[in-house]
C-alpha cells in the first residue's frame, strides 16, 4: 500500500471496529423505534431534541429567522446517523463484515423493542 495513503488515517484496513459497531447499533435502535413506535412520533421527538440543542448553542434565533430551526430539525438528528450507517454498509467487503453489520443492527432493533415502553413515556 502507498505510504501516502496512510497519512492522516486515510486508507488502510476498513475492518470492523468499535465505532462502526456503535454506529450500526444506534442505527438499528433508531430504525427499531421508528418501526415499533412510529415514524411520526420519532421524528417529532427528534425535532424537539434538535430544537433544544439549537437553543443551547445560542444560534436558535439566527436559525429561526430563516425557518431552519423548524423545518430541518428532524434531519439534524437523522441525517448524520443515516449517513454514517450508509458509509458503514458501503464499507462491507466480505460476508464476515456484513454479518457484523447485520448483527449490530439486529441488536439495536432488539434494544428498541425491549425499551419501547420507556422511550414512549419519554416522548410524551
Amino acid at each position: 500500500m502507498d505510504p501516502m495513503m496512510m497519512v492522516g488515517g486515510f486508507g488502510g484496513d476498513d475492518g470492523v471496529n468499535l465505532f462502526s459497531i456503535s454506529v450500526n447499533i444506534l442505527f438499528g435502535f433508531v430504525a427499531g423505534l421508528m418501526l415499533f413506535i412510529g415514524v411520526g412520533e420519532v421524528l417529532a421527538y427528534g425535532s424537539t431534541l434538535a430544537e433544544q440543542l439549537i437553543k443551547l448553542t445560542g444560534y436558535g434565533a439566527q436559525m429561526a429567522q430563516f425557518g431552519f430551526a423548524t423545518t430541518a430539525a428532524p434531519y439534524i438528528v437523522l441525517a448524520p446517523l443515516g449517513g454514517l450507517a450508509v458509509k458503514q454498509l458501503s464499507a462491507v467487503r466480505t460476508l464476515k463484515s456484513f454479518a457484523f453489520f447485520a448483527g449490530a443492527v439486529i441488536v439495536g432493533v432488539a434494544a428498541a423493542f425491549l425499551s419501547q415502553g420507556y422511550v414512549s413515556t419519554l416522548m410524551h
